[in-house]
């Protein structure tokens, strides 16, 4: 304990500082999620961004994909209404209503098939060109001697031509080497 004297030479106590412990709640898990209010909120509004960024989307894409969806009909006749609305400040609350409807469904899967519906391209499954293209660029000398072994009639300089052009070739120039990359492959494996 400590005293001070002060200048009319009395005595001072300071105060004693005791730490309070508490018992932990019998009723908390170890393992509760243990993220702060601001996390949260920046995840909600993190959230919201997404949802408000796929109900814009909704509002801009073709009626065609639209439907497509396969949306529940309160939520295809709120988008509906949503794009024939013109004054920015009723476009907004209608924004607001639409992701208000999108809000119990999985955005994840939504976006993925809208993803599908506007590039069904890169969704499809890979061809026997694709996949001989990837080993060859991706491998070396073993695999064109598959490849060579495969097919034997496939000339085996071109390929290994075509290939060095296609490793070596700049960025402009490697669309044209894989294009003749692609062409080739389609010729021997059609048998030509």
């Amino acid at each position: 304990m400590r005293l001070f004297l002060f200048e009319n030479r009395t005595r001072y106590r300071s105060p004693v500082r005791k730490l309070i412990e508490t018992a932990p709640d019998p009723n908390l898990e170890d393992d509760e999620d243990l993220t702060s209010r601001t996390d949260a909120r920046t995840e909600r509004k993190r959230s919201e961004a997404a949802w408000a960024e796929f109900a814009r989307t909704l509002v801009t894409i073709s009626e065609r994909h639209l439907l497509r969806l396969e949306l529940g009909e309160e939520l295809l006749r709120v988008v509906q209404d949503t794009r024939r609305i013109t004054s920015p400040g009723a476009k907004a609350r209608a924004l607001r209503l639409v992701r208000k409807e999108l809000r119990g469904l999985d955005l994840q899967k939504l976006r993925e098939r809208l993803e599908d519906l506007s590039h069904p391209s890169t969704r499809r499954p890979a061809t026997p060109v694709d996949d001989w293209r990837a080993k060859l660029l991706n491998g070396g000398e073993p695999e064109l001697a598959e490849f060579i072994a495969e097919h034997p009639r496939v000339d085996r300089q071109r390929f290994r031509t075509l290939l060095r052009n296609l490793k070596k070739a700049s960025p402009e120039a490697q669309k044209k080497a894989l294009v003749a990359l692609n062409q080739a492959l389609r010729d021997a494996l059609s048998g030509a």
